[in-house]
């Protein structure tokens, strides 16, 4: 460490018999392990953002970026790369430069293109093959880490292509339901609330008031909207699945229904968007997930932030 100050540091430089005043010529702002991080590496990363956005977005993928952000790219680069190369997967220049080589004859330039292209952008070649091997990593984290810790179900892609068509009424689902009623003749209140919260409750403990003793049950499976009226339509396409809907009264009898499963029923148009509808969920949960498993991994590593 001592000899680590010696090069950020010009100190105490003796001249004529006399000391100069000490001038710092950069500031340490963190160690991983044995990787020394300066103050100028952040800066440099500041001030060349953009183009690697351009070049990176999956790593580089906000608009801004504070110091403490930055330092956080580079602490969880870092340990992207020790766990996959734990793994076998070694990103090493040979690949990189095959990488490289195979974007410019994806876009049809030279190398001389290439370099004249970063120099616009105020990055170096060395800059730029770095981002390519940081990006590549990354790619092998996301796919061999991440992504067999995250699952869509079906049920949550319905879900969502639901709420992002709500106003469309040409949504149909098929429901699984329990349909609790009782004759509300013999209710000394017949408040459609209250009934609702016995529910709940029963559901809970298993415990019902006298006044419902003589509540009964209906299973009905793979009913299909069009044969609901529209009352009840209307009630369950605004009850989730694994809930009870509103109390509501239908001859004489309050009914509430608990929604056991609800299914969209598939249309075109949900075919169409259901696989960019997956990877939005994916994506969604993919960032808690890697956040989660970037919590449990640095217990494992060195880390002295002083940003």
């Amino acid at each position: 460490m001592k000899k680590l100050f010696l090069y950020l540091i010009i100190g105490s430089v003796f001249i004529n018999g006399a000391y100069a005043q000490e001038k710092l010529l950069d500031k340490l702002v963190a160690v991983i392990n044995t990787r020394i991080v300066s103050l100028s590496e952040i800066k440099r990363m500041e001030d060349t953002l953009p183009a690697r956005q351009e070049v990176s977005p999956m790593v580089y993928n906000e608009a801004k970026y504070t110091h403490k952000e930055l330092l956080n790219i580079i602490i969880r680069s870092f340990i992207i790369r020790e766990k996959i190369n734990g793994q076998g997967y070694v990103i090493n220049d040979d690949a990189v430069e095959s990488r490289i080589k195979m974007t410019e004859e994806r876009l049809g330039l030279k190398r001389a293109d290439l370099l004249n292209f970063l120099k616009s952008k105020n990055l170096t070649y060395e800059e730029y093959f770095e981002i390519i091997r940081e990006t590549m990593e990354y790619n092998v984290f996301a796919s061999k880490i991440i992504a067999p810790l995250i699952s869509v179900t079906e049920q949550e892609i319905k879900n969502e292509y639901y709420k992002r068509n709500t106003s469309n009424n040409a949504l149909s689902f098929k429901y699984n339901l329990v349909d609790f009623y009782i004759k509300e003749s013999i209710l000394v209140e017949k408040n459609e609330l209250k009934f609702l919260a016995v529910l709940k409750d029963y559901q809970l403990t298993g415990k019902l008031p006298e006044e419902y003793r003589e509540l009964e049950t209906n299973n009905l499976e793979n009913l299909n909207e069009d044969a609901l009226s529209k009352e009840l339509g209307s009630i369950l396409k605004t009850t989730s699945e694994g809930t009870f809907s509103k109390a509501s009264t239908i001859n004489g009898y309050m009914h509430v229904f608990y929604v056991q499963k609800k299914d969209l029923v598939e249309s075109q148009n949900f075919v169409k968007f259901k696989e960019q509808i997956q990877n939005d969920i994916f994506m969604s949960k993919g960032k808690s997930v890697t956040n989660n498993w970037f919590d449990r991994e640095y217990s494992n590593y060195y880390i002295n932030n002083l940003l």
